[in-house]
């Protein structure tokens, strides 16, 4: 008979969609993490608040990385992703069926605490990333999108003048 004081392993899963999703970086940052696969995070999309965020958008999807990750490395993510003050963690629940049973799954994922404006990424910081979506063989079309989206967001002009 088990233990009933051994709890039973639970699984978590991570959606990254920045810089996390290079698995290099990954690596580093959590060597037992698993790469499950490509997931998308439904009614968000992809920003640039000079890093990665996704904010909420009824009509758009990101797509990213699904990690299995442990206790250990969430708390180096925490870490990384300067949670609580920088970022903070938001869970999506999905529904699946086992057997006979429906079952929910939550996979955890980072969203920044400050959604005031959009500013570009560094060159460095936008490469980690662009390689990460090689890795997971995803378009990066949706990145060069968000990326351009930051150049000419919320930019503040003297006496009402407009970029045209």
């Amino acid at each position: 008979m088990a233990n009933r004081k051994q709890k039973e392993k639970k699984i978590k899963y991570y959606f990254a969609y920045g810089s996390n999703m290079n698995h290099e970086h990954m690596k580093m940052r959590c060597p037992k993490a698993k790469y499950v696969g490509q997931w998308t995070l439904p009614g968000h999309k992809l920003v640039f608040r000079s890093v990665a965020d996704v904010e909420q958008s009824k009509d758009n999807e990101v797509n990213g990385a699904l990690f299995e990750i442990t206790q250990e490395c969430e708390r180096a993510l925490d870490r990384y992703e300067g949670y609580p003050n920088l970022y903070i963690k938001k869970y999506y629940t999905i529904w699946h069926t086992d057997m006979e049973n429906v079952l929910p799954q939550t996979i955890m994922f980072y969203s920044m605490v400050d959604k005031y404006g959009e500013y570009p990424p560094s060159e460095g910081y936008f490469q980690t990333i662009k390689q990460g979506y090689k890795d997971c063989k995803l378009s990066t079309d949706p990145l060069m999108l968000a990326a351009k989206s930051s150049l000419i967001s919320e930019i503040d002009l003297p006496n009402g003048l407009t970029l045209q």
